[in-house]
């Protein structure tokens, strides 16, 4: 039985890769009637490792106060409007979790409403210590096809991101990998939650269909179905959020095959072959055959290969340490 969320408690979270379309379901949340979101916080992406690392927890009013304007001020919380006297009033002037504190910004943030969710996508890598830290929390993961994925972000401002191996115009192959490492988390949470705490979308299927998409949100978060639909609050897309605005518009599958004009041939086999497994688990077309992957990886070559091993070792290093903590 799904544990009930407690007063004031965040009760759902939208993930996934970069560029999935979790602009576009969190879009379709905020129409369920009683549902608030806020924008991205990068909560535990960007500010729970040094949380963690600098405060002691629980945290009285003066580190509460200080913790607070560390998250206001850091360079991913531009344009949220945080009053952070107010947060630790709302707070009762203490803090005993980490968890404590998001479910508290978000709330702020956010507004009144009868249930909270936040998205994130990179909140995806930190599913189990959030899940276990609220076990109340449901999670909603968007996939997409890993070739629109990669087209995508090779157009977004982080395309020269620094944790991302500087591979010039072989840079798909990176995107490739880190859209294969989601999908892997996807999968994991997914068995291991099971449908009480995750839902897996589409984002295929969401635009073809977002009513029938929104339903399955309402059904799952608990929420009422069907009656009239809330006005999505134009604060969840942020001013310098350019490339999310067209979320907020008609909902439509008009981009579902736009990477085919994006990329060349060259590169659309390459990501095929490094997302191949994935894209059969998730029943995209274009997965290579296993003999045919055999020879992609030849075409990719030796060295390459050897990078995307390593960048996704480090990767994994990096969850290992993040499953570690205690929200």
């Amino acid at each position: 039985m799904r544990a009930v969320t407690p007063p004031g408690a965040v009760g759902f979270l939208v993930v996934g890769s970069p560029r999935s379309g979790t602009t576009v379901v969190q879009r379709l949340a905020c129409e369920i009637p009683g549902v608030g979101m806020p924008p991205e916080t990068h909560f535990f992406t960007r500010f729970a490792t040094h949380l963690l690392t600098r405060y002691p927890f629980p945290l009285a009013p003066p580190e509460l106060t200080e913790a607070l304007h560390d998250f206001a001020g850091a360079s991913h919380s531009d344009g949220l409007a945080i009053d952070v006297d107010a947060v630790v009033t709302d707070m009762g002037g203490t803090c005993r979790r980490p968890m404590d504190m998001f479910n508290a910004l978000v709330h702020h943030l956010a507004g009144p409403a009868d249930l909270w969710g936040e998205k994130t996508p990179n909140h995806l890598i930190w599913w189990k210590p959030i899940s276990e830290a609220a076990p109340w929390m449901r999670f909603v993961a968007v996939v997409r096809d890993p070739r629109a994925v990669v087209a995508s972000n090779l157009e977004m401002p982080w395309r020269t991101d620094r944790t991302l191996p500087p591979w010039g115009e072989r840079m798909h192959l990176a995107f490739a990998e880190l859209w294969s490492f989601f999908q892997g988390q996807v999968l994991r949470m997914a068995r291991t939650l099971g449908p009480e705490r995750s839902l897996v979308l589409r984002y295929e299927d969401v635009v073809a269909d977002p009513d029938a998409t929104r339903a399955r949100l309402a059904s799952f978060l608990g929420r009422p179905e069907g009656g009239d639909l809330q006005s999505v609050p134009s604060g969840i897309v942020l001013p310098w959020e350019s490339w999310k605005t067209q979320a907020l518009g008609p909902v439509g599958d008009d981009r579902v095959a736009a990477w085919q004009n994006q990329l060349d041939r060259g590169r659309a086999s390459d990501i095929a072959v490094v997302c191949g497994p994935a894209m059969r688990r998730f029943a995209y077309d274009g997965a290579p055959s296993w003999p045919a992957t055999a020879v992609g990886w030849a075409r990719i070559g030796p060295l390459p290969a050897a990078r995307l091993a390593r960048y996704a070792r480090g990767r994994r290093l990096h969850l290992r340490t993040i499953e570690t903590y205690s929200l």
